[in-house]
């Protein structure tokens, strides 16, 4: 058909030309998209439109109107016509670095796979933005109003669109979602659009930290020879926080959400038959993990509880995926075990221990556990439901389970003017950066002995995500195959965009850097001299708009406030 094309991975025909608004098609029932204001396919929708600054901001309500589970994705278009006006064409914003000019016959959107959704495609960017000219029009989600969602530019159909992939179960029959459409002027490039969705949400940017430095995991820094030369601001763990207060480092508690490693005899066959009947027996034993093991373990499409058995150097046996949602029924529950009033009144209440300042949260977005969970008594969070690609049954997102675990805590946390700190994010997920005040990841710049940094893609996707706040690495690498050419090297990628160099494990346990004076005094002279530099300029603040631009393809810039430039040769030469 003249006015055909594919919409979200659909074969569509557009039956209004240039209309806003939404659309709602069952994913289940292979219905077609169809508009909805008051209701239709048995789905009621109230929506709510606000506008502040020429932002137009949508909150939105979809409410099954039967007992029956529905998979749905729901759909916000914007016009936005592929030719304005004096011919100047169409460019679709993907990053700082690129942009090209629509082609009619394409969708555009910057995802990453997933077991969730119509499509098995979520996007990474919270904001799509394309422009002509100096005019900019984008839309993007609120942050902290998170759903398994993609944005992006339909060629073919002219529009603008955000499509959120949600359940509705009898027990969590409503999800509610909110976005925002918004103009934008400038150079009409990547850079501008992000600037002024900055602008809409600045809080979730801004850091609470004018002191920023190095990530110094687990070990003690008062151990450190000399360690006044390493820069050390965030501490995680709680091993010496009198010493630590004393000294002026940032001491945060150690979580980590939706996981129980459970440690198994050598001689326990490792089988999941064997990993249930020894979690059974720590349940008779009155184990508090194995009794929130009972109340929160995930389950799959097929009943089963997800497990992962590994022989890792902090735990031999299996690792089971827990829902660590606030809201989760029963006593003991995975949430309850690591934030509740009694662990808030030990930590920080009169009669604490040292002055902790917020709490930690590693493997943030859940790297070894399963992206779904089936369970119908965990329907429960706030955050919308989602469904399963392959038979649509409903089921909450391991994203977004982690957000509700963070959210919770960094509501306690924050009250209290303490902090919050995780490691692995922003990755996959972009929506925990707001609740956070320290990010960072751990990472291999040389495997093998073969010198592989983290693309600049990446680091500005992080460096973006955080904003103003620091983030920090930690390199787990074979120390001894990482002399002081690549030290310096990591050095320099990271001050080019105001991040910090820290150092950890070859294998996230044994053999920590600062535990090996040979590495980190022969190293010492390059803590010194860059780490001050990184300070610097990440105090600063970073800037999405740089007022300054290379003739070099390889030769990136980025602004720090209104007095630092950082100029990075990525080249070869």
């Amino acid at each position: 058909a003249r006015d055909g094309g594919i919409f979200d991975g659909i074969p569509c025909v557009n039956v209004s030309p240039g209309a806003s608004g939404l659309i709602v098609r069952d994913v289940a029932k292979n219905t077609d998209f169809v508009s909805i204001q008051e209701s239709t396919l048995g789905i009621a929708c109230t929506s709510k439109v606000s506008e502040q600054n020429a932002v137009r901001f949508y909150d939105v309500v979809f409410r099954n109107q039967s007992n029956d589970d529905r998979a749905l994705t729901v759909a916000f278009l914007e016009p936005v016509k592929r030719q304005a006006t004096g011919g100047q064409p169409t460019l679709w914003l993907e990053s700082p670095r690129r942009s090209e000019p629509v082609s009619h016959t394409r969708e555009y959107a910057t995802t990453v796979r997933t077991l969730a959704g119509a499509t098995q495609r979520m996007s990474r960017w919270p904001l799509a933005a394309v422009c002509h000219g100096s005019q900019g029009y984008g839309i993007g989600i609120d942050l902290l109003q998170p759903a398994v969602f993609r944005v992006g530019y339909n060629a073919t159909f002219e529009q603008l669109f955000i499509a959120y992939d949600i359940a509705l179960t009898k027990e969590k029959p409503e999800a509610h979602l909110r976005f925002v459409v918004f103009g934008f002027s400038g150079k009409g490039d990547f850079r501008s659009a992000l600037a002024r969705y900055m602008s809409v949400f600045p809080d979730y940017f801004n850091s609470r930290i004018s002191k920023h430095g190095q990530w110094m995991p687990f070990a003690k820094i008062s151990q450190v020879q000399g360690w006044e030369d390493f820069g050390f601001r965030f501490k995680e763990g709680d091993n010496e926080t009198q010493w630590d207060d004393a000294h002026d480092i940032l001491t945060f508690r150690y979580t980590e959400p939706m996981t129980w490693w459970m440690p198994m005899a050598a001689d326990l066959p490792r089988t999941y038959e064997a990993a249930v009947a020894e979690a059974e027996r720590l349940v008779q034993q009155g184990r508090p993990q194995a009794k929130a093991w009972l109340s929160s373990s995930f389950r799959d499409e097929t009943g089963r509880i997800p497990v992962r058995l590994l022989d890792t150097p902090w735990c031999n046996g299996a690792v089971w995926s827990m829902n660590s949602l606030p809201q989760i029924p029963g006593e003991v529950t995975d949430f309850k075990l690591k934030w509740n009033p009694d662990i808030r009144e030990t930590l920080y209440g009169p009669n604490r221990k040292g002055d902790l300042d917020g709490e930690y949260i590693d493997s943030s977005e859940g790297y070894v556990t399963d992206e779904l969970d089936f369970r119908r008594d965990h329907f429960v969070g706030e955050c919308p439901l989602t469904f399963d690609s392959s038979h649509y049954q409903p089921a909450v997102f391991r994203g977004l389970i982690v957000f509700e675990y963070v959210r919770a805590i960094a509501e306690d946390v924050h009250k209290m003017g303490k902090l919050m700190m995780a490691n692995g994010t922003p990755g996959r997920l972009c929506w925990l950066a707001p609740l956070l005040d320290v990010m960072g990841t751990e990472t291999d710049w040389n495997p093998n002995g073969r010198w592989q940094p983290m693309s600049e893609s990446e680091l500005f996707f992080r460096r973006a995500l955080c904003g103003q706040k620091p983030y920090c690495f930690l390199m787990n690498t074979d120390f001894d195959r990482f002399d002081t050419t690549l030290v310096e090297k990591y050095m320099k990628r990271s001050l080019a965009y105001g991040m910090f160099p820290g150092f950890f494990s070859p294998n996230a346990s044994g053999g920590h850097y600062f535990t090996r004076p040979e590495l980190y005094n022969r190293d010492r002279p390059l803590f010194k001299k860059y780490v001050p530099l990184c300070k610097r300029v990440a105090e600063a603040g970073w800037e999405p708009v740089t007022f300054a631009r290379t003739d070099h393809e390889q030769v990136y810039v980025e602004r720090f406030g209104n007095r630092y430039l950082t100029v990075f040769n990525d080249s070869s030469e």
